[in-house]
């Protein structure tokens, strides 16, 4: 079919958005055209579907093809400590202030979200960092790290959190040696770490009520890229709110925050896309 629409083609794909929304509970109709036409293409092409009009025939005869092409238009794709500078500047800007701030406050939850946890790379990265940083303080805190994705066979994948060789080949052998353990299939990761993390599905586009709210700190990284300026307005204000204050949000490499959260977010490290939620009165 191509990328270059046709009014016809335009029209017939609102509808087959419009249907996707309505009888299959996923809402793609916001995000960037080029990338759900593209991908579009791909499940047309595998169901034997030559047009959108035939294609939404095909999802009522076949309502599991609901996940395979939320699974398309999603991305599962991650990797352990993705943005090394990223995870870096965060054991070294957000982590020290963080639980500086905690005991000064006498508390001990440690509260994070991993908004597009795909098959779970970086959560468990997270979750490895907080353990690296606190080292035999950890069991002094609540250490709380939702996961949350769109995917949900991807969701059992992070679940399992088992891993090949070479999904591990980015991190360095004495963090593989001291987290993880080998396995038939290649590495799994320990026990003391997987109890960090809750693991949910959770569609950010949506709604705009957070799943949990009070986050110490959010990542949110490579998303925004994908939705039209609207809807990423809508999924950063829902971040904002789902926020502590003081609270940190890290985004991709790519992505800014928008409109008026440009002023109420102060940018900690702008290659590392780390911005903070400080408390009304600062």
């Amino acid at each position: 079919m191509g990328q270059a629409l046709t009014d016809q083609d335009a029209r017939a794909l609102d509808l087959l958005l419009d249907k996707v929304y309505r009888d299959g509970g996923y809402d793609f109709r916001d995000y960037k055209r080029s990338t759900v036409v593209r991908r579009l293409e791909r499940r047309l092409h595998a169901t034997g579907s030559g047009t959108y009009l035939d294609y939404m025939q095909f999802l009522d005869s076949h309502p599991e093809e609901y996940q395979g092409l939320a699974d398309a238009l999603t991305i599962t794709v991650s990797g352990f400590f993705r943005s090394p500078y990223a995870f870096q500047q965060v054991a070294k800007l957000v982590l020290p202030e963080l639980v500086s701030h905690k005991s000064r406050q006498g508390k001990r939850s440690l509260r994070f979200w991993s908004t597009a946890c795909a098959r779970g790379e970086e959560p468990y990265s997270i979750a490895i960092l907080l353990a690296d940083f606190l080292t035999n303080r950890c069991q002094d805190f609540d250490i709380s790290i939702l996961a949350t994705d769109i995917s949900r066979p991807a969701l059992g994948e992070a679940q399992a959190g088992v891993y090949s060789p070479g999904c591990v080949e980015p991190v360095a052998f004495s963090v593989l040696g001291k987290y993880f353990t080998r396995c038939d299939q290649g590495y799994a990761v320990r026990t003391d770490i997987k109890r960090m993390l809750h693991f949910s599905y959770f569609d950010l586009t949506s709604t705009t009520q957070p799943p949990v709210a009070e986050l110490d700190c959010v990542f949110c990284c490579n998303v925004l890229i994908y939705l039209q300026t609207q809807l990423q307005e809508k999924v950063l204000d829902m971040l904002y709110h789902s926020l502590a204050s003081p609270g940190y949000l890290i985004l991709g490499e790519a992505e800014l925050p928008t409109g008026s959260l440009r002023q109420q977010l102060e940018c900690l490290d702008i290659k590392a896309k780390i911005y903070k939620k400080s408390y009304a009165g600062d």
